[in-house]
């Protein structure tokens, strides 16, 4: 198992530094508090250093009254500074929460949305997504967070370089050298840093994706005694992870010991040029511990220079990944300002139902759709009147489920051509306009949550559909009453404590329960016997609903009002069978 290597330099392009300015805009007072509180955090050791210095100097020159009382504004100093690190701790969580919520939120918005100018590409794998999600997220943060540490560093070298300047100006003046080696050290470096750190992220996505897709498969896994292959696929996954997160801590770590050691580098040279000045005795007890005091904070700012750097290379390493998941791939939407709420009340989106518009005719023409480059559906057109079933067979492989996803508007925009038109009129936008109570749809896999029946088929909006009729339809009356809390019945994670076919019938009953003016069925009865299968048809038909499927069982075709055939994504034929008695 290999990961693809990616592009080199994908993120060259990216501004960054603006993307993290706007996303950092949203909460931008939270932002300059907690920055202004680090800020004096920092900044507090110019005036420790000063004191410490008078201290030592009242001492040397036998003043033990100002000594004493030196060592009490000392004391008072480091017990504000201490409150003080509370109140910016405090204020720094919040802000840091707020960022990563709002680049996780506009991703999540993007996935869901309906409007297909508004989507993102979909993810391949939930699980491998969690990266993008988690830790890419976190690598932003962290960038934005360098800029609070560099002000704070900042602030109180200008101060004590002040300070020291007029202590010893050369010895001062060579406290540049560090910084300016750290800066063209990691500069140089950071295409192998940037690097290091989209590899490691794609081997983390991988290794999430490969874990979730085991925990799902588990049951298969164990019946086909395929537990040593699966174990083994995901060790190699688990290898080539273990090579990137080798890699990109070494190389984080090297960039890291190489600021401390530049540092160090330059303090060596502060006390070389002081030392003559300190054997001659020109220099003080107080200056002496004014040195020492200063010198022990001097290396935090060209460190966080040097993290900064680095740090901007992973963040735009981050961008470019976070924006595969937005729509048309572009970087400024993973930074849209969401109006974020931090207080107890949570966050809701905001609720998008198109009005319900009756349907008398659906028209679809020249529908293409291409996967991967392929065409899969060929010049498709179709007619539903309103009140007919409309069921579409084929070969494995035919292209029915992209025919459906085609017509619905599910596959990517770019990838699909035709037209359909609803009472005659096109459709611009059809992942908006052909949802509940419009149209629903079942796909070929049914998606449950681990709660009761009721919840999912309800989604949370219980006040919107006729739960009891959607039941009836979907032919589950009975079971629910023998079950033990009926419609509260827990039905476990993905509805394991049901059968196949009650899974299928409870994700029918969500199609079902906005009573929508066209359903769109993918393979609804492949797990349920014949006889519950002529009943769901039978209340179709009788309910009179406007419906596409894909179906293959003759039950099915015989309650058609049309049969579709395709093959190789084209239409062979379209016939009407001869409908049974009653219809």
């Amino acid at each position: 198992m290999t990961v693809a290597p990616p592009s080199d330099a994908p993120e060259a392009g990216l501004p960054v530094w603006r993307l993290s300015w706007r996303l950092n805009r949203q909460e931008l007072r939270l932002f300059w508090f907690t920055t202004a509180a680090w800020t004096l955090f920092f900044s507090a050791p110019v005036l420790i250093g000063l004191v410490l210095a008078e201290a030592f100097g009242a001492l040397e020159d036998g003043r033990f009254g100002r000594a004493q009382l030196a060592a009490v504004i000392l004391i008072v100093v480091e017990i504000a500074r201490m409150g003080l690190l509370q109140v910016a701790a405090l204020s720094f969580h919040r802000w840091w929460i707020s960022v990563q919520s709002s680049l996780r939120i506009n991703m999540l918005s993007d996935q869901l949305a309906a409007r297909a100018v508004d989507r993102g590409r979909p993810v391949e794998s939930p699980s491998g997504a969690l990266a993008q999600f988690r830790d890419d997220t976190e690598d932003v943060a962290r960038f934005i967070d360098a800029w609070i540490d560099v002000l704070g560093g900042l602030c109180f070298t200008v101060g004590a370089v002040i300070v020291l300047a007029s202590v010893d100006p050369l010895a001062t003046g060579v406290l540049v050298v560090p910084m300016v080696l750290i800066a063209v050290v990691t500069w140089v470096s950071g295409n192998a840093v940037a690097r290091a750190r989209r590899a490691d992220r794609a081997a983390t996505s991988a290794v999430t994706r490969s874990v979730g897709e085991l925990v799902g498969a588990a049951l298969s896994i164990k019946l086909n005694q395929a537990e040593r292959p699966a174990l083994h696929h995901l060790g190699e996954v688990m290898d080539v992870r273990r090579r990137t997160a080798v890699r990109d801590r070494v190389l984080d770590q090297i960039m890291w010991s190489t600021g401390s050691a530049m540092t160090d580098l330059g303090l060596g040279l502060v006390l070389l040029v002081a030392v003559t000045r300190v054997s001659d005795g020109e220099l003080g007890l107080g200056e002496l511990a004014l040195f020492a005091t200063y010198l022990t904070w001097l290396g935090f700012l060209p460190r966080m220079i040097g993290m900064t750097i680095v740090r901007r290379r992973y963040a735009a390493v981050s961008f470019e990944r976070m924006s595969r998941l937005v729509a048309d791939e572009d970087s400024d939407r993973t930074v849209t300002d969401r109006a974020l709420s931090l207080h107890a009340t949570p966050l809701r989106p905001t609720e998008q139902v198109p009005e319900r518009t009756p349907l008398a005719h659906l028209a679809v023409r020249g529908l293409t759709v291409r996967l991967g480059g392929e065409t899969v559906v060929d010049d498709v057109d179709l007619d539903l009147p309103r009140g007919t079933i409309t069921v579409v067979d084929g070969m494995v492989g035919s292209g029915k489920t992209s025919l459906l996803r085609g017509i619905l508007g599910l596959t990517w925009p770019g990838d699909t051509d035709g037209v359909v038109l609803w009472n005659g009129e096109p459709l611009e936008d059809r992942t908006a306009f052909l949802v509940p109570p419009n149209a629903a749809y079942l796909p070929q896999v049914p998606n449950l949550v681990s709660d009761s029946v009721a919840a999912n088929v309800a989604l949370g909006d219980h006040g919107h559909g006729d739960l009891r009729a959607a039941m009836e339809l979907a032919q589950l009356t009975d079971e629910l009453a023998a079950m033990s809390d009926g419609w509260g019945t827990r039905i476990g994670p993905r509805g394991l404590r049901l059968s196949g076919g009650q899974r299928q019938r409870v994700a029918a009953a969500r199609a079902f329960v906005h009573r929508p003016e066209l359903v769109v069925l993918d393979d609804l009865s492949s797990a349920v016997d014949t006889r519950t299968e002529l009943a769901l048809w039978d209340a179709m038909v009788g309910a009179g609903m406007t419906v596409l499927a894909v179906a293959t069982r003759p039950v099915a075709h015989a309650r058609a009002d049309q049969v579709i055939q395709l093959s190789g994504g084209r239409v062979l034929s379209a016939v009407a069978p001869q409908r049974p008695r009653g219809r």
